[in-house]
């Protein structure tokens, strides 16, 4: 009786399983993916989309924005040119970087186990390009954003070291010398 009990049990799951969305995972049943049209990026770790939602970028963290450069005035109020360098900021870079690979793109969502909410303000997700690349992981790679591994989102931990050591290796963007 409780073997009968036990495989109708295992038979009702795997019938489950089988006709979810969430590729067979029987103990989360949420939304775990979706596509969504990016129309902006705030910053190397956060993006808009279509919808107004704000998604964090999982796994990193931004150097923070553009540092603004602001006019010097003389005693008469005149603006002082100040000589121009010739390098542009890393903030500045990682910005123009995040916005060209994903501003106005079709993104494929995938969420972890803690997906955020919209009452906190945003969401967290791994945010997947067009050509199935991770950006999260090619913003590592390029040296753009820090590593930051918060728990309980850890699912692609190995990835996302790996593109960090990637850029450390190669000595790109912060892990520059």
């Amino acid at each position: 009786m409780i073997l009968r009990s036990l495989l109708i049990i295992i038979l009702l799951l795997n019938v489950y399983a089988w006709g979810s969305d969430d590729n067979g995972d029987l103990f989360n049943f949420s939304k775990k993916q979706e596509e969504a049209l990016v129309v902006k990026v705030v910053s190397s770790d956060l993006i808009v989309l279509e919808d107004g939602r704000r998604v964090k970028l999982i796994g990193i963290e931004s150097l923070g924005p553009p540092k603004r450069a602001y006019a010097k005035l003389d005693e008469k109020g005149r603006v002082i040119e100040e000589p121009v360098e010739p390098t542009i900021p890393l903030e500045e870079q990682a910005l123009t970087y995040a916005q060209e690979l994903l501003e106005n793109k079709k993104v494929k969502l995938e969420y972890d186990v803690d997906a955020g909410d919209t009452a906190s303000g945003y969401l967290n997700a791994y945010v997947y390009l067009p050509d199935g690349k991770m950006a999260n992981a090619q913003l590592l790679r390029m040296g753009f954003v820090k590593l930051r591994i918060i728990l309980p989102n850890v699912k692609y931990e190995d990835q996302l070291r790996t593109a960090y050591r990637q850029a450390k290796k190669e000595k790109r963007g912060l892990e520059g010398d």
